[in-house]
């Protein structure tokens, strides 16, 4: 199964992933052709070109497209847009299904398996902070669901770094951070923001990014294989920060 990933939420990321069964059961996954840059604001300028190249790689183009998967966020609109509509237009042009996995929920994951691998605590709660911009994060709590995705214990909430605390024990009591709750901070809010780390028990932030391209990848298997259907309908969670000018009143 051949599949392309890319998220824009941040900076730009892309990766054509070849997911095939192993003799365990499980996928193995190989990624034959990725790119990515780091610029926040050149999401249209970098796209297409960099989708023509992962595209081009011989590996690649010997055999087509499964399905793509594009980040949902949240993130700042008009990035957020460009990489969804990209994913929109290879899965028509291609005749594949285009399938959403929010931002959030991949630093989550990135940040479990960075935390698994070094400490090996059980059922850590993770704080996702990325950044929404206008000094504010988008942040919500997370837990390990197998190997390969996560659980929202939370709604996300876009508020200041200094609210974040209140936001999240409002709806999941005991897990606000002050109490212990929270393991590791995680995300590009944390890396703007380092008091968020003071949250955690450990006061400590990993995973200082948006996503990434191949664990969106395992993340969309997982809840493909449960049968769950993955919306491609964007978090924008406020207004985007262009808005059209609305008609003059007339002067009598």
């Amino acid at each position: 199964m051949r599949i392309l990933s890319i998220d824009s939420s941040l900076g730009t990321q892309l990766a054509v992933v070849d997911a095939a069964p192993s003799a365990a059961g499980a996928r193995a996954l190989q990624v034959l052709s990725q790119d990515e840059q780091a610029d926040t604001r050149r999401h249209a300028e970098s796209l297409g070109q960099m989708l023509s190249e992962a595209l081009s790689v011989p590996e690649v183009a010997e055999r087509p497209l499964d399905a793509v998967v594009a980040a949902t966020g949240p993130a700042p609109f008009t990035g957020l847009r460009a990489g969804l509509v990209t994913a929109g237009v290879v899965g028509r042009t291609r005749g594949v299904p285009v399938h959403g996995v929010s931002s959030l929920d991949v630093v989550a994951r990135r940040a479990l398996d960075e935390l698994g691998a070094h400490e090996g605590r059980e059922d850590p709660v993770v704080l996702v902070a990325t950044d929404a911009r206008r000094r504010e994060v988008y942040a919500a709590l997370f837990r390990a669901n197998g190997p390969d995705d996560v659980t929202r214990l939370t709604e996300i909430s876009v508020c200041p770094p200094a609210q974040v605390a209140q936001r999240l024990a409002e709806q999941a009591p005991g897990q606000d951070g002050e109490g212990g709750g929270v393991d590791v901070v995680a995300g590009s809010g944390a890396v703007l923001y380092p008091e968020l780390a003071e949250m955690s028990s450990c006061h400590e932030a990993l995973a200082p990014v948006s996503g990434d391209a191949l664990t969106q990848v395992r993340i969309a298997l997982a809840r493909l294989e449960r049968g769950e259907e993955l919306s491609t309908q964007p978090l924008y969670l406020r207004h985007a920060d262009v808005q059209m000018p609305t008609a003059r009143k007339r002067v009598r």
